[in-house]
């Protein structure tokens, strides 16, 4: 399962029925990676016509200690709208390079790893 989708979905913890109707898909590329307004509003804006709310949940990993030369991820998530642009441009900008996964906002995750891309499945 390692480098793939299904692992993600292992990790976190999805029912087989509900993993048969999951499609996992990059819905907006974002230019030299840059969290620009207008595109920000446009991925909140599929979110909410996929999801059917104004509302969803951000997912995210930040590097908070380093023990014994390894770096401790942890996760973090927080429920955002459109009210939360400038929130989003400035967790974007701070955690630049690392993931942030927008969910439906009752989503719930189990947490076996603090390893970001172990959880997103490409380790």
């Amino acid at each position: 399962m390692e480098g793939s989708w299904e692992g993600f979905l292992d990790l976190i913890g999805l029912t087989q029925d509900i993993r048969q109707k999951t499609e996992l898909k990059t819905l907006i590329e974002f230019p030299l990676a840059e969290p620009k307004p207008d595109l920000l509003i446009s991925l909140l804006d599929c979110t909410r016509s996929i999801y059917g709310s104004e509302k969803c949940k951000i997912f995210w990993w930040y590097e908070s200690s380093c023990i014994k030369g390894k770096n401790i991820s942890n996760p973090f998530t927080k429920i955002i709208s459109k009210d939360d642009l400038i929130y989003i441009q400035s967790l974007w900008e701070r955690i630049a390079g690392d993931y942030i996964l927008f969910l439906p906002e009752d989503f719930n995750a189990k947490f076996d790893t603090s390893d970001e891309e172990e959880f997103i499945g490409i380790a």
